[in-house]
């Protein structure tokens, strides 16, 4: 460690525990504690001591040495949502997506069982797909459009969702027997 011209080793090493203070909670992120911020500030000071040009302050050298390292950091380490469909991309964000969340080997009975239950609706699943896409084969082009929105869940006047229900009702009589 390399301790600036008229300072101790311990004003030096108090200055980059201030540092390591100020930054660990700013930095915590996944599964990286305060803790484990706060050492890996204090090794990249130690590390940036070497960089140190006298004649600046040494805790602001070391404050934005350390804040951009640590950014750096951050930002290697942490997970993203892929937007793009970059396989190597997307394999690099799973590994650290697993890292981030480690699976709690207490819960994979709870999770096998909820996995179950849901099992049990698949049938129902597929008869509901079916449905839908009957419904999608022979729907009126000019209801499709309203009839999407009322599907995710967004608003359409009361006329025009009575008149696609009719319509729904009229295309499952019609359709809905002849294809099972």
């Amino acid at each position: 460690m390399k301790i600036p011209n008229g300072m101790t080793q311990e004003e030096v090493l108090e200055i980059i525990n201030k540092i390591c203070d100020r930054y660990a909670y700013k930095f915590k992120f996944g599964y990286f504690e305060p803790e484990d911020i706060h050492q890996e500030a204090f090794i990249i000071a130690l590390d940036a001591l070497d960089r140190y040009e006298e004649g600046r302050p040494l805790e602001n050298f070391l404050a934005v040495h350390v804040k951009n390292r640590l950014n750096n950091f951050k930002r290697d380490k942490y997970y993203r949502q892929n937007k793009n469909n970059d396989d190597k991309q997307e394999r690099l964000n799973n590994s650290k997506k697993f890292l981030m969340e480690p699976l709690d080997i207490s819960n994979i009975r709870d999770e096998a069982e909820k996995n179950m239950r849901l099992n049990d609706n698949f049938i129902d699943e597929i008869a509901n797909q079916e449905l839908l896409e009957i419904i999608d084969e022979h729907l009126d082009t000019a209801l499709r459009a309203d009839y999407l929105r009322v599907r995710h869940g967004a608003y359409v006047p009361k006329p025009r969702r009575e008149q696609i229900s009719s319509e729904i009702i009229r295309i499952l009589e019609e359709y809905g027997h002849e294809e099972r």
